[in-house]
Formats: structure tokens, sequence, C-alpha cells
């Protein structure tokens, strides 16, 4: 029998208010409450659901199915698509809820966010307000350790992704068929047409997820170009309509059966571990597909009716401004009564944590927020008449809010740059300061008084924060790199006639002592090799990348070729490790799971084994940087708020010291004759409470785990004068 011709959808006027009432699909404003509950719960923290982010893949599949089935009906009935009403009812849409969210959080930034952080809220501000926060996120988090999850606007990156989608999407829909009249003329061949570019679409965006979320870019959560293909099986949905509304009732049953299973089981299952999104989004986007396909059949029956219970309905009806709402409530009242607990772990450092109470009446207070927002100003703005008789005005409206939503981040971009101003920090009162050598200072001009010395360092939490260790030859590789240079072009110090050759190997942990090191070249004619990668270990382990959500495989092909480099230097006295302790949390056991201090140990020992093998055809010693204390809070952003009072950033020498004991004693068992340890603990914190600030006022970390360069650097002769202990020991 030859294929069915496809089905026109049938061309008819406008519909009532009235027949739109009865033809509205209760299980989709459902299937909105289930992803909206599920995204929230994931970001309150709620364990039970570490895989509640799959709540974003729904929406984006019923966006695509509800959407493309408004422009497939429009081409059906005149025969082409109008961009200015398409884009016109879009503003009506989005753009005054999303307007009013970005103001407020402009204002409650700040309110509660320290001074030295507005200006990073106020570039995500901008980003968000023009659409293109997925482009942002994804290349601050090429960044190591870029802390995105404190944006309060890093939702916004979904939001962002649909919109992108949505001005290529009718556009490729116009140019096809809907510009020459051909839907009218004969509507197989338009049909045909869509759903060839449309398969095209999906394929291809389903292949460069698979393959760059293999490689751990993070470009493979927040791109366009790897999530277009799950708005595009929701629009496949809108054309394959008139075939979903022939199933039969028991196959509509089971598909939606099924269907919420897997929605609701990948939320159960799957974490933040989870190769995402790849080929894992298959499984709720398919089950979110499997929920709206049975429904079309069977709307008020079944799952499709559970998800019609009056409650989820009102969730889903209010879901996109709860959406808007829920993440920086959460995210600002973590800054302004969350804890970050000492060693915190699997890279979290950064991430402040509030009280269960304070969760829960963040999330209440963003439902209240939600409910308001939705009646006060999404609704009326939507369906206002004035707007709706005059694509033009929406349009205006549109370009009037993007502006309201630029000048937000402007202002608070102003608000912030006072930090970059910010008078030097107060020494410390209490004990426990550690003494750093201050810098020399100019010589005065004929006539001036002498200058007061400065310390060595930054003295401000703004020079703090961008006090870091130079890099021009590319010895230090961000994510997605595994390139080395040769070992010359990584070198400083001489030459040739060193009193010492060393190889620091490692991750920013390792870099954070290039400054140390090179003063020590300079003074004591050392010669230093650097080679480091973020994040990447020198033991031989594979690990997971938090920023990318995958396993760090750049990181194995960037040791082997390291270790292979450090091998063919000549007369090396010692290769010194420099790492940072969270490899206890992201190490990854032999069945995936990640590691915890609990039972890294024989994982760590047997890996460090493998790479200290290797570095043992250059030298015979191997010298282990112990990890530096870790501060309880982000140290920019703490004396920012607390320039005058300095103690108040210090942290429990117990809590924030040794938290990489179980690395230490496993690399110990590696390579006992081998391997020794530095130690600059008790020159940082000589005392019980631990100080961020030394007493000459120069600032030690420019976060919560790496050293400033000017602290580092003030540390040369204390770390040389061990280092060359360890390898004549």
């Amino acid at each position: 029998m030859p294929p069915a011709t496809p089905t026109r959808p049938e061309p008819a006027p406008p519909l009532t208010r009235r027949q739109r009432r009865n033809r509205f699909r209760g299980d989709i404003e459902g299937m909105r409450a289930i992803a909206v509950l599920l995204v929230v719960a994931f970001h309150a923290g709620v364990k039970a659901v570490g895989g509640g982010f799959v709540g974003v893949d729904v929406f984006f599949v019923l966006s695509g199915f509800l959407i493309t089935g408004l422009l497939v009906d429009e081409i059906a009935r005149t025969g082409t698509i109008s961009l200015a009403d398409f884009y016109a009812r879009r503003v009506r849409r989005l753009l005054p809820l999303s307007t009013l969210v970005l103001a407020a959080t402009a204002v409650a930034s700040f309110l509660l966010v320290p001074p030295i952080d507005r200006k990073g809220i106020a570039a995500d501000l901008a980003g968000a307000a023009l659409w293109g926060a997925n482009w942002r996120f994804a290349a601050e988090s090429t960044q190591y350790m870029a802390d995105t999850d404190k944006s309060p606007v890093l939702h916004y990156w979904s939001l962002s992704v649909e919109e992108q989608f949505y001005v290529v999407w009718p556009l490729l829909l116009l140019l096809l068929v809907g510009s020459s009249g051909l839907a009218l003329r004969a509507w197989g061949v338009a049909f045909r047409r869509m759903a060839l570019a449309l398969a095209v679409l999906v394929v291809g965006s389903l292949v460069v997820s698979w393959q760059l979320t293999a490689s751990g870019s993070p470009f493979a959560y927040f791109g366009l170009h790897t999530r277009a293909w799950e708005l595009g099986i929701g629009a496949a949905l809108a054309l394959a309509r008139p075939a979903l509304g022939r199933m039969t009732r028991r196959a509509a049953h089971a598909a939606a059966l099924t269907g919420l299973a897997m929605v609701v089981g990948s939320a159960l299952l799957m974490d933040e571990s989870t190769p995402f999104p790849g080929t894992a989004a298959l499984v709720p986007v398919l089950g979110a597909a499997l929920l709206v396909g049975g429904g079309t059949r069977t709307p008020d029956e079944g799952v499709s009716r559970a998800l019609g219970h009056p409650v989820l309905r009102y969730i889903g009806r209010v879901s996109y401004a709860w959406y808007l709402w829920h993440w920086p409530v959460l995210v600002l009242a973590n800054t302004r009564f969350g804890q970050v607990a000492a060693g915190a772990d699997t890279g979290e450092a950064t991430a402040a944590h509030a009280s269960w109470p304070v969760v829960l009446a963040a999330v209440a207070l963003s439902f209240a927020l939600a409910v308001a927002s939705h009646y006060v100003v999404e609704q009326p703005m939507r369906h206002a008449g004035f707007l709706k008789s005059g694509r033009g005005r929406s349009l205006r409206l549109g370009g009037a809010l993007i502006g309201v939503s630029l000048v937000s981040s402007c202002a608070l971009m102003v608000g912030g740059a006072s930090s970059a101003e910010q008078d030097a920090v107060s020494v410390p009162q209490a004990a426990g300061a550690p003494a750093a050598p201050p810098a020399p200072a100019p010589s005065p001009a004929a006539g001036e008084e002498p200058a007061e010395r400065r310390p060595a360092g930054p003295v401000t939490p703004a020079e703090a924060r961008d006090d870091r260790p130079r890099d021009g030859n590319d010895c230090y590789v961000s994510y997605d790199s595994t390139s080395v240079p040769p070992a010359d072009q990584c070198r400083f110090g001489p030459a040739k006639g060193a009193k010492r050759t060393i190889a620091l190997v490692g991750d920013s942990h390792a870099m954070q002592w290039r400054p140390a090191l090179e003063r020590a070249a300079k003074e004591r004619g050392w010669t230093i090799y650097l080679f480091a990668k973020s994040s990447c270990t020198v033991s031989d382990a594979p690990v997971w990348l938090k920023q990318n959500k995958a396993p760090y495989d750049t990181c194995g092909q960037w040791r082997d070729t390291v270790l292979d480099r450090v091998a063919g230097i000549k007369g090396l006295d010692a290769v010194v490790i420099g790492r940072w302790m969270d490899y206890r949390n992201l190490a990854l056991q032999a069945d995936g799971s990640q590691s915890t201090p609990e039972n890294i140990g024989p994982l760590w020992t047997e890996a460090s084994k493998r790479s200290f093998a290797k570095m043992a055809k250059a030298t015979k010693r191997i010298v282990v940087m112990k990890d530096v204390p870790r501060p309880a809070a982000d140290v920019p952003s703490c004396l920012s708020q607390h320039p005058d009072d300095v103690d108040r950033c210090g942290f429990d020498r117990d809590q924030g010291t040794g938290l990489d004991a179980a690395l230490v004693k496993a690399e110990k068992a590696a390579a006992p004759k081998a391997v020794r340890f530095v130690d600059v603990t008790d020159v940082m914190c000589p005392a019980k409470r631990c100080q961020v600030v030394t007493t000459q006022g120069q600032i030690m970390f420019r976060d919560t785990h790496h050293l400033t360069a000017g602290y580092s650097e003030s540390l040369w002769k204390v770390v040389s004068d061990r280092l060359d202990k360890a390898i004549r020991s």
C-alpha cells in the first residue's frame, strides 16, 4: 500500500475564548507542574531528586510541541508565518515578568551581595536581558572553578536557549514552506519538507550533544546546538498530531504511563554525576514525548487525567513565574544566611548553604512571588487589549523592557564598581595572622616625604580577586585543552648551571606556587619547569569534572604527555606536585561512582604508584606540596563586606587545615622512599584561629582555596628552604 498522505491541519478561523478553553489540555499544565516541582526540589537540595534538573528538558519538549503547533496551524491556515505577530506574542508572554524578576534581582543583589561580587552579577543580568545567558555561563565555566552556581540568574540559560531556537526555527519554516504559498497548494510536499528539516536538526543536534558531553565541554550543557534536538522532539510531536490522535486507547495509556515513569525515574536515578545532556537526556525527553503523545489521544483519561488535577494545573499555570523567581530567591537566601563548611566536598567550597528552615522559607517566598506576579503582571500584560490590538506596540514594549533590564544591570555595575576602589583592609586584631615581608618602597622624589612601605601583594579585595599567577606560554591550560608545550617554553630560571632543577606539575594548586618558585629561581639560581592544568591530578586516577558534569577525559591525555615531557628533562632534582584536596571526592572508583575520604585510599595509592613510576625515570625525589588551609568563606567577598573587621573572615585551624590527609597517606604508601612532603600550614596559620590577612595587611587568598600571587611570592624563602631540605633528605 502507498504511504498515507500527511493530513493537513484543518484551516479554521481563530478560536473564541470559550473554544480555546474547551480545547485546552489540562494534562500539559500538569506536566509543567511536574517539571517545575522537580527543578525547584533539585535546586533546594532535596537529595531524593538528584536528577531534578531534567524538569528543564520536559519544559523544552512542551515548548517545542506548543509553539511549533501554533506555527504549523498558522501555515496551514494562511500559507505563511507572520514573524511580527509571532514575536509580539513572545514579548507579551515572556518579557514583562522576566524584566520584573531581573530588576528585582538587581535591587536584592545590591542589598545582599558583597560589593566585589556585584559587577559579575551585573554582567550576568545583561546576558539574561539580551537572551544570551547560556553562552555567557558556558564561557564562564571554562574559567578555573568559575562559580556560576552563585549567579542569581543562572536559570535564564534555558530561557535563552528557547528564544534563540525561536529565532531560527520560524525563519527556517518560513524559508521552506511559508514564503511561496506552497502549504496552500501542496500540503503533502510542505509537510515532507518540514519533517525532513526537523529530522536533520534533531539528529544533528543530538550527535553534537553526545560528542560534546563525552568530551566534557562546558558548552554541552548550555549550548543551543546541544539542546535544539529536545525542542525539536516537541516540534515533531506537533507535526505528528493527526497520527497521534489515531492511536488506540490502550497504546495511548501505555505511552503516558511509560513516559511518566521515564521522567520521574530520571529525576530519582540520575544526579549531577550523570553525563548530561548527551544520550542520557533521551530518557526524560522521550518520556515527556510519550506523555504528550498519549495525552493527545486520551487527554481526560488515565495518567493524563491525573496530570489534569486542579492542584497540578494551578502549579503548572504559575510554573513560568515560579521558575523565574525560585532561583534568585534561593541564591540570595544562601548569600545572606548560608555558611560554607570548611573543606566542603566535591569542589563546592565557594557555595554557601543555608539551613533547611531558611531554604523552605525561600521556596515558599518564591512561590508567593510567583502567584502574585502571575496575576498582577504576567496575565494582564499577556492579554492586554491595547497591546494585542497592534503588534508594533508589543514590539516597542519589548525593546523598552530589555532597556529596563539593561539599566538595572548598569545600576548594579556602578554599585559594584566601588569595590574596585575600596581602601585597603584593616590588619587583623586577633592573634594568628602571619607576617609577610613588605616590598621596598620607591625612593621619594626630592622634597617629598618617604612613602609608607607597602606589602608585596594585594591589599584590597578587588586586587586579591584578580591577583593570579601569570602564564604567557600556555604552560597552564584549561579544561578542554590537552596541549603541552615543549619543556623549554615552560622553563623559568637559567637554562644551564642551575643550583636546583625542579619540575612543578599539577593543577591550579601547583600553579599558585609559581610566584614563590619564580622568585626562588631569581634569588637562588634555580631552574623551574612548569606544567599545570585546571582541576587535573598528576596521580593516574580518573576524576569527575563538576563544571562540565562529566568525566574529565582530557586530564588523562594531558597527564600522559606531561609525564613524557618530565621524563625527558636532564638533571632533574625533583618533581614537585601541587594538587588540591578535593580529589578525595572527585576521583572515580571502578564502578564510576565518586570517591569519599573514607574509600579514596586504595584508589589513590594505585593511581599514584603508576604516575610516580613514570617520574622515577627522571628523578629519585618526588615532593608533594600539602594543600593550603581552607577558609570558611570566599575571602575577597567576605573582606569586601567587612573591610574594617577582617577577623570575621578568619577560620578555625582544626576545621580548615589538614583536609588532604587521606591523599597524603595514600601518596606516602605509593612510594615511601621517593616521596617527601612540604607543608606551610604552620606559617600560614600559626595560631588556633587562622587569619586571611597578614600583619602587614596583605590578603592571602583570592577565593576560598587559592593563594594570591603576591602572598605566594612572599613565601618564596620558606617554600624554597623546605623544598631544598626535602630534596636532600
